[in-house]
């Protein structure tokens, strides 16, 4: 039996659980997203570099993980892999411990304490939080998932986070 053969049961359950085509809701709601793609990606890409680098700059910083940077271990083939930009998904290491990254996590205005990527707004989570115990995450990291609000206004609300540590 071929692996076409096998997989032909499986095939036929997902069409039959989810259908062979989007609805026109979901299609509308995809093609209105398309039509800004670029600018947005562009803003994210833009405002999370901005921050990756003013976050190097931080005392109450530890490390900042983000392939745009010199200092990430996967910079040279990212650099080489991400030729439209380096995103604005990254990670900090807060100094101290999980008490102070949470402190910074709960203390921000402007960021949303959430896990979901793809949006349009800035979130920030407690890594470790929301993983299980035996994980291996740190427990001062912060995952930032930077939306397109100006970078200016990202700074200053982690700004005012990591003075409460």
């Amino acid at each position: 039996i071929s692996a076409n053969a096998k997989a032909w049961p499986l095939v036929t359950e997902t069409i039959r659980l989810l259908g062979v085509c989007a609805g026109p809701d979901d299609v509308f709601l995809a093609l209105r997203g398309t039509r800004t793609l670029g600018v947005r990606l562009a803003q994210h890409h833009h405002s999370g570099l901005e921050m990756a680098r003013w976050l190097e700059s931080r005392r109450e910083v530890a490390r900042v993980l983000h392939p745009a940077l010199e200092s990430h271990p996967g910079h040279a083939i990212a650099k080489k892999q991400m030729t439209g930009g380096f995103g604005g998904m990254l990670s900090i290491l807060i100094k101290g411990g999980a008490e102070e990254a949470k402190r910074v996590a709960g203390n921000v205005k402007v960021f949303y304490p959430a896990t979901s990527l793809g949006g349009v707004e800035s979130l920030i989570e407690h890594r470790k939080s929301v993983e299980s115990p035996d994980s291996p995450v740190p427990s001062n990291l912060l995952r930032v998932s930077v939306g397109i609000e100006h970078a200016s206004d990202l700074i200053a609300d982690l700004e005012q986070a990591l003075e409460s540590i």
